[in-house]
């Protein structure tokens, strides 16, 4: 395992912790926020995490795309993988960032906070998706 497999790995690492913190407490509480309340701190949130998130996605595609193109590792598990991000990424850009758009401007619309939680759960399934295919291909790489 080289260092760039090991990167790749921690980046995938800390996504899936991090979505399961959104999905499990993050997203939900929103639901317990008056409108008032939600409307200040969710814009403080989507700052705040964002700052996070960005580097880790960035990073999880830009290694992907590295050792499938440019280093020529093409396997189906890694050709599967970068779709799975490429699909995180569509998902993220075309759907989880209006949402969030739409809660910065109708903030006690519950039932956009409720597709939000719903709708996460492709999130946590392509993100963990992604770790398994690395972390089984990285063990491959050991034997």
């Amino acid at each position: 395992m080289n260092f760039l497999d090991l990167l790749q790995l921690l980046v995938d690492v800390g996504l899936v912790v991090l979505i399961w913190i959104v999905q499990l407490i993050i997203y939900p509480s929103f639901l317990y926020y008056d409108s008032d309340s939600l409307s200040k701190w969710h814009k403080i949130y989507t700052g705040r995490i964002t700052i996070i998130v960005a580097p880790l996605m960035i990073a999880q595609i830009a290694i992907a795309s590295y050792l499938l193109l440019i280093k020529g590792t093409f396997s189906i598990p890694e050709m599967a993988a970068l779709i799975f991000i490429a699909v995180n990424w569509l998902i993220t850009m075309f759907v989880f960032i209006p949402l969030h758009e739409h809660i910065d401007t109708i903030p006690d619309d519950r039932k956009v906070q409720r597709r939000l939680v719903h709708s996460n759960w492709w999130r946590v399934l392509l993100f963990c998706m992604v770790f398994l295919i690395h972390l089984i291909y990285f063990i491959s790489l050991e034997f």
